[in-house]
């Protein structure tokens, strides 16, 4: 994830209170993880050995999902962890980088500021109004709905951390450099409670913000951080202000252009999308509609189903930190190891398992880049097979389950998570065979790339394979109680957790510090995947009053395409996309559009499920933008270069195209043990 956040500056001197704020964000993170953790487990031991459940814990965990999203930001952004698109900030010169990217910052402090504005309202709505949880619980709502306003503000004082100087900061030249900052978030706040005159529109707001936010760029960065700041919101602005009377088709033009405009100046993906749907309303739509910013936020996040993700990704960050990679590629290379190619074909192998336990592909593709990598370059293997074998390897983390993505896309498609996870166990496997068929392939025309295996004696083999024995108990645990009906997806993700626990306290890797440090890892990546998953459904909010996706249905049924070609257009629009957007991102980003395609065209949401999960993967390895790539170049410490890494990819990309278009023709692969599940 490092290699596209890049770190934008910071002042000479920081103000200490802002930082205490950050402090606090991570504390909160944290807390709100653990006691996720907790009040999940209890769930589930209360239930299963008691026979006693609780009223609570669905709805708490739900209220701890939007705390985890919001009071999270300010922690993330401190950590310069928010998703960006980078590759053309990062081929500027170092000045001119700098200066683009105080420039995003800025835009990003307004968009926050102007969140916090409505995200207030809402809350003072229902705070005047008592409004209440529906559930035997009761619970007044206002009360976790400020965390989402409380985590806003924390945000906008941790970007304002990001910004660089122009000059030394005096104590008087910072208050009256960031005074402007501060008037605009106390007038939005005080608008919000309804204590500014009702003369004032919400386009005044707007203005006003961005404006007063302007005014504190200049007076903090200088005048060329100002001028990249004009320079940048004008297109956009010309852009949706050109497209305010012209047709659909041109405003959809005109979202997608200034999308693609913003990501590709390095504002965060986040941000950006808020930033869309702030200037569709501000333009296009009544000002009424600003108000929909609040009740977007919190209903973005707060489900039961999403707190699963950062139960799955303590899990991973748990295991990854247990060494468990080794003992697999150990395990994997004892038992094929005088295969020609062996090594690659452990790799692969090693991979599946891993992102079985784990479910992240960044995770996968890290441990083992590290571990299986260097060992097949000192055993005289190409650099283009070998790490073209683990960036691969790395995709099947959102494949196999449990997955992050199938986690994201089930409540949004409205298709079960336990269904997605069987319809992808599979695939899952199908891939590994095309990606084993693909290495003999290679070894065939090329017997350089990899040298003949060593043979390895029974006993070796079945010692490694002891080492791997709990993971692979931790693997059926999970999946067991899944679908054995003991667990929701959640749940099982807390008893991934336990089980990880358990073996690292075993094997003598687990301690209170990498404990917070895989709390802070989970923190972290729920609070900027589920950022985006706001962001996305704010600007998702436009495109729906627009009626954007079903004039798409019109036009697509106007064109009378078949269901391959209508396929194959899907699949260039994700490869094309997967070359400059992260995966999560770009499910989030297409789902409003493209579901009432897929729905249109007849196709079963699960399946499509599996297949959109396929070409986000082949995003992970694709030039310029595959994260896996920049995760296995880093890895290898400049032994193998990016571009030998690309190359070896290639060959894998074309096994997951001729995978998806098998599916496509035989979908029952895909749909068959969900339907005998049932």
């Amino acid at each position: 994830m490092s290699t596209v956040v890049k770190t934008i500056g910071a002042t000479e001197r920081l103000p200490q209170f802002i930082k205490m704020f950050e402090q606090i964000s991570r504390t909160l993170a944290i807390l709100s993880v653990a006691g996720m953790f907790g009040s999940i487990l209890i769930e589930v031991i209360g239930r299963s050995l008691f026979g006693v459940a609780t009223i609570w814990v669905t709805e708490v965990s739900s209220y701890l999902i939007v705390a985890i999203t919001f009071l999270g930001a300010a922690f993330v952004a401190s950590r310069d962890a928010h998703i960006r698109v980078d590759i053309i900030t990062s081929r500027l010169q170092t000045g001119l980088s700098h200066v683009v990217q105080s420039a995003t910052t800025w835009i990003s402090i307004a968009v926050c500021i102007l969140v916090l504005w409505k995200t207030q309202a809402f809350l003072t709505e229902n705070f005047i109004s008592d409004t209440r949880s529906w559930s035997l619980l009761n619970a007044p709502l206002w009360i976790p709905q400020s965390t989402i306003c409380v985590g806003a503000l924390m945000l906008v004082l941790s970007l304002c951390l990001k910004v660089k100087s122009k000059k030394p900061s005096s104590i008087f030249y910072t208050a009256l450099a960031y005074s402007p900052v501060i008037f605009s978030i106390g007038f939005v706040l005080l608008d919000s409670m309804e204590q500014i005159p009702a003369t004032v529109e919400a386009r005044q707001v707007v203005i006003l913000t961005i404006g007063l936010v302007s005014v504190s760029a200049f007076l903090v960065s200088g005048h060329k951080v100002f001028l990249a700041l004009i320079l940048l919101l004008t297109p956009v602005v010309a852009f949706f202000a050109l497209a305010s009377t012209a047709t659909l088709p041109l405003q959809s033009l005109a979202i997608i252009g200034s999308l693609f405009f913003l990501l590709l100046t390095g504002l965060p993906v986040a941000f950006a999308l808020f930033a869309i749907g702030i200037s569709a309303m501000y333009f296009w739509l009544p000002q009424v509609t600003f108000s929909y910013i609040g009740e977007r936020a919190w209903g973005a996040v707060n489900t039961f189903e999403f707190a699963a993700i950062p139960m799955f990704v303590l899990m991973g960050a748990i295991l990854v930190r247990s060494n468990a990679s080794t003992e697999m590629f150990m395990a994997a290379k004892n038992a094929l190891g005088r295969l020609r190619g062996g090594l690659a074909h452990a790799s692969i192998l090693a991979s599946g398992v891993f992102a079985a336990v784990s479910g992240s592909s960044l995770a996968t593709a890290a441990t083992m880049g590290r571990v299986a990598g260097p060992e097949m370059i000192k055993e005289g293997y190409r650099p283009e097979l070998a790490y073209g074998v683990l960036a691969a390897g790395g995709t099947l983390g959102i494949l196999i389950p449990p997955s992050i993505a199938m986690i994201v896309y089930g409540p949004i498609a409205g298709v079960p998570v336990t269904d997605l996870f069987l319809a992808g166990i599979i695939p899952g496997i199908l891939m590994i065979f095309a990606f084993v068929l693909v290495i003999i392939i290679w070894t065939m025309i090329d017997p350089k790339a990899a040298p003949t295996g060593h043979a390895v004696s029974w006993s070796d083999k079945i010692r490694s394979l002891i080492g791997v024995g709990p993971f692979l108990l931790l693997m059926l645990m999970v999946l067991g109680s899944l679908y054995m009906g003991f667990a929701t997806p959640t749940e099982a993700g807390a008893v991934g957790v336990l089980g990880a626990i358990m073996i690292s306290a075993f094997r003598g890797t687990f301690n209170f510090s990498e404990l917070v440090a895989s709390l802070e890892e989970a923190a972290l990546v729920t609070s900027f995947l589920l950022m985006i998953a706001v962001g996305a459904s704010v600007m998702g909010f436009t495109v729906d009053f627009l009626a954007m996706p079903q004039n798409l249905v019109q036009f697509v049924n106007s064109q009378d395409l078949s269901n391959l070609a209508l396929f194959g257009a899907i699949i260039i629009l994700y490869l094309i996309l997967g070359m400059f957007v992260e995966p999560i991102s770009m499910v989030l980003m297409t789902l409003p559009v493209v579901l009432p395609v897929v729905a249109a065209a007849g196709w079963d949401p699960l399946w499509f499920g599996i297949v959109l999960v396929m070409l986000v993967e082949i995003g992970l390895i694709t030039p310029p933008v595959g994260m896996i790539l920049y995760v296995l170049s880093g890895v290898a410490e400049g032994k193998v270069t990016l571009g030998q890494i690309s190359v070896g990819t290639l060959p894998f990309i074309f096994a997951f195209l001729a995978m998806i278009f098998l599916f496509f023709f035989v979908p029952s692969l895909v749909t068959i043990l969900p339907e005998l599940a049932r």
